[in-house]
């Protein structure tokens, strides 16, 4: 799980623009745009790697998908992603992907294991 949150982030970070502290709501828009994206890719790439047929694999990740909700995982995350500059989010890629996204990411999966039947 923390490959996955790490492989993320770095998505998010060298995928977006150089930003200021003082982050915009475009900013922050475009941040949880590519967090969600990177997540998903990377989810949907960890679970062919172990071998799951593509189909079902498509189907999870678009039942996960909509089952995201933006205002909690931006509430959860955002004061803590905030206070750090883009460079700092590549220096320190593990330990804020870990202080900023474990415990919504672990929430988030958890909330969703019934969708797991979907691979099987």
């Amino acid at each position: 799980m923390k490959k996955f949150l790490i492989l993320c982030l770095a998505m998010v970070v060298l995928g977006g623009s150089a930003w200021a502290l003082n982050y915009t709501p475009q900013e922050k828009k475009q941040f949880y745009d590519g967090f969600l994206s990177g997540m998903f890719y990377s989810l949907e790439q960890s679970l062919t790697q172990q071998g799951f047929p593509k189909a079902k694999t498509t189907r999870y990740i678009t039942s996960m998908k909509a089952r995201v909700n933006r205002t909690e995982l931006e509430s959860a995350t955002w004061a803590c992603v905030s206070k750090y500059t883009p460079q700092q989010m590549v220096s320190g890629q593990k330990k804020i992907a870990d202080e900023c996204f474990g415990k919504w990411v672990e929430s988030y999966m958890t909330k969703n294991m019934d969708l797991i039947n979907l691979l099987k």
